[in-house]
């Protein structure tokens, strides 16, 4: 049996090494796939997925639920602590599903961040919609609810314990039954299930990829200097995170202000530059393809170019013609298709001066 680890964030695969430079758990699409393949290739006929994470990504967890439901073969999901979110519906492609006694399975409504006016803003909940509707489709296949009734636990975000999972149908099995463990009870940390902001992740990746093209050895690998009796006192971010929380915290909040502040500056210059007449391609620069408001005003320079071009072509032919009129039907004034086409030019934007 092939064992399958799905732990920490559910991340799209651009995004994998930046949580781990970060030193963040976290799981990818291509990380699941290549185990499946692995297992196929040794002819193994049973994949153990054992699943603990508290979501992420709903297209990668979708993608990865795909992967698991391909494989040709029996799929055995154990949840030995968590199954939120987006990491509730992966377990939904196990043919078994166990949860230990001590695990939590939660879903809740997809969710992400929007702007714009009141149609942008109703565009966007119909999106999210449709999304819960997808990840219900999944839930169908094992729980007998209704869907009316998988949307209404969904919208309050509910937690289930191993038995209540089991008796709405989610799993088939809760392990250590029987057992009687001493139970400690502690409030989970927020950070097991935030995602990065995508400011941060294009920041790092840039950071990343410079490293690579350079002789600095990465800094997460990088150690001070060792002063003779002094310890090795290696600080990567999850050392940051666990011995100096607020450090970390305040680092985090700084991230996240900087990529909020700096998306809301980039809408604020497009709409300070965006002339009348161009709403379909500024509604575009703002959410369908994001460009900055510099790249904005070169777009509209171009199409306002190309838009006098063909005045002034379509004008010219216009004059042309007329000037081949001979005989009774020629005009008195014989001037030539350029003086045709300026005088044109000067009843549209001046007027005819007497």
């Amino acid at each position: 049996m092939k064992r399958i680890d799905i732990k920490g964030r559910i991340v799209a695969d651009d995004h994998l090494e930046v949580y781990e430079w970060f030193g963040y758990a976290a799981t990818s699409p291509s990380v699941v796939k290549s185990a499946i393949a692995e297992a196929e290739m040794t002819g193994e006929k049973e994949l153990l997925i054992e699943i603990n994470s508290g979501g992420g990504s709903v297209f990668a967890a979708a993608e990865i639920y795909y992967a698991l439901k391909k494989f040709d073969g029996v799929v055995n999901v154990e949840i030995p602590s968590l199954a939120a979110s987006a990491a509730s519906f992966i377990a939904m492609a196990g043919h078994k599903v166990s949860m230990s006694i001590l695990a939590q399975f939660m879903i809740h409504g997809a969710s992400t961040f929007a702007s714009g006016n009141h149609q942008d803003m109703t565009d966007t909940s119909d999106f999210l919609r449709s999304i819960d509707d997808s990840i219900i489709n999944a839930y169908l296949t094992k729980t007998s609810k209704s869907r009316e009734e998988l949307r209404t636990m969904m919208d309050k975000d509910t937690w289930m314990t191993p038995q209540q999972a089991l008796e709405y149908g989610f799993i088939d099995e809760i392990l250590f039954e029987n057992s009687q463990p001493n139970v400690v009870a502690s409030v989970g940390n927020s950070d097991e299930t935030e995602m990065l902001p995508q400011e941060v992740i294009d920041k790092v990746k840039a950071e990343i990829l410079a490293k690579k093209n350079s002789s600095i050895p990465d800094p997460v690998n990088v150690t001070k200097p060792q002063m003779q009796n002094e310890e090795d006192n290696t600080m990567d971010l999850k050392t940051l995170q666990n011995n100096h929380p607020e450090l970390f915290n305040q680092v985090k909040q700084m991230g996240h202000d900087e990529g909020v502040k700096a998306e809301n500056d980039r809408i604020k210059a497009i709409e300070e530059i965006a002339p009348v007449g161009n709403d379909a391609l500024v509604q575009a620069a703002k959410f369908d393809k994001p460009v900055t408001a510099e790249q904005l005003a070169v777009q509209i320079v171009k199409n306002q170019k190309e838009a006098g071009a063909a005045f002034y072509t379509n004008a010219q032919q216009d004059a042309e013609q007329l000037q081949d009129i001979s005989g009774e039907q020629a005009p008195e004034n014989q001037a030539t298709s350029e003086q045709k086409f300026s005088a044109g030019l000067m009843n549209v934007w001046g007027g005819n001066k007497q």
